[in-house]
């Protein structure tokens, strides 16, 4: 019980110390120079902090990522930068990365349309649906994909879900997927809190309830990988749907 109560203080301990940071850097954004760069500033708070607290056993956290986070497995030339090795991690993530954007395209083919429908409904765009695309797509997805998916995944499902799940017995299941509740629920909610903290305004908390998806498939997958993609992608289409009805 003391060992959970310390575990769970520094898990908070280290939400608290990020959220801090997160919400420092999101102030420079007005100053000219600086503001270009928060959202990398922001997306390398997440991964860094992830990556540290998670590598003493990187596939637990679900931070593999097929291999690609793991150490080298031999002594083989890592190359200039490491690039040698980084290009044979890549070849064995290559097969575990096509199966989870799988996962993330059946997914999304379930729960975007009923998110249209819902979208629709709470907006009630005046006009009719005309598709109109980020500027830059390529780069957008791409953003969205290495800025945001990957750093916030990795943090909060793959670092706080799992370190939540630790310390509680208890599983439900939820659509054939095992569950520790409490912590599928307490890390939703601080992914809505920091969303709020940075931009204070009602509407950021509505990310709680794709937070509690993205959650799902990090448990049912057992890593981070299907998840970050549909965050991508769920971003994406948001800002697709915004664009083309609004």
């Amino acid at each position: 019980m003391v060992l959970a109560r310390t575990t769970l203080r520094r898990v908070l301990s280290n939400y608290v110390l990020v959220c801090a940071a997160v919400f420092a850097v999101t102030r420079l954004e007005p100053i000219a120079v600086l503001g270009r760069y928060v959202h990398l500033a922001v997306a390398a708070i997440f991964l860094v902090s992830s990556i540290r607290l998670t590598r003493s056993d990187p596939s637990h956290f679900g931070m593999a990522l097929g291999g690609l986070l793991e150490p080298p497995v031999d002594d083989r030339a890592l190359g200039p930068l490491g690039l040698f090795d980084l290009g044979r991690a890549i070849r064995r993530a290559l097969p575990s990365a096509l199966v989870e954007l799988g996962v993330a395209f059946g997914v999304a083919a379930i729960v975007f349309p009923l998110y249209a429908v819902g979208y629709y409904g709470w907006t009630e765009p005046a006009g009719g649906f005309t598709l109109s695309l980020p500027p830059n797509a390529a780069s957008f997805v791409l953003a969205q994909l290495i800025v945001v998916g990957l750093p916030e995944e990795a943090f909060f499902r793959g670092y706080a879900q799992t370190a939540l799940s630790d310390l509680e017995e208890r599983r439900l299941t939820v659509l054939g997927v095992k569950l520790a509740p409490r912590a599928w629920v307490l890390q939703a909610a601080l992914f809505a809190a920091i969303h709020f903290i940075v931009d204070p305004q009602p509407a950021r908390l509505a990310v709680f309830f794709p937070a509690l998806l993205f959650g799902w498939v990090r448990g049912w997958r057992g890593g981070i990988g299907a998840a970050l993609t549909l965050h991508a992608m769920s971003n994406v289409y948001s800002e697709i749907l915004a664009r083309s009805w609004l």
